[in-house]
């Protein structure tokens, strides 16, 4: 089986979705989901907008109701990582990464 690859990511409104990513529906679990990346090679590593973004963006996201998170840029610092979605959720956007493990490690 031929793991994900990184692919061009062009960006709606702030929000995009890695083609090759499972379309999961709200009955999927966490566990699931990372048993997934685990036979992709590598895990997720989560960007939380409201952590991560800075205050006059979060404060127009939460405060003023602007859903556009365009200028948004989350950056994961695990080597070899790439984005898969940048997506909506109760708790405001995040950014889900997926971050190879070190082949040497296992």
């Amino acid at each position: 089986m031929k793991s994900i690859q990184a692919a061009t990511v062009e960006r709606e409104e702030g929000y995009w979705t890695h083609p090759d990513l499972p379309e999961w529906d709200e009955g999927v679990t966490r566990v699931e989901c990372e048993a997934w990346a685990a036979r992709q090679g590598g895990e997720f590593v989560a960007i939380w907008f409201e952590l991560d973004a800075p205050e006059d963006q979060i404060e127009r996201y939460f405060d003023e109701g602007d859903n556009d998170i365009s200028d948004w840029q989350p950056v994961c610092d695990k080597a070899g990582s790439f984005l898969l979605s940048i997506h909506d959720t109760e708790d405001g956007p995040v950014a889900l990464f997926f971050a190879p493990k070190d082949k040497e490690a296992a």
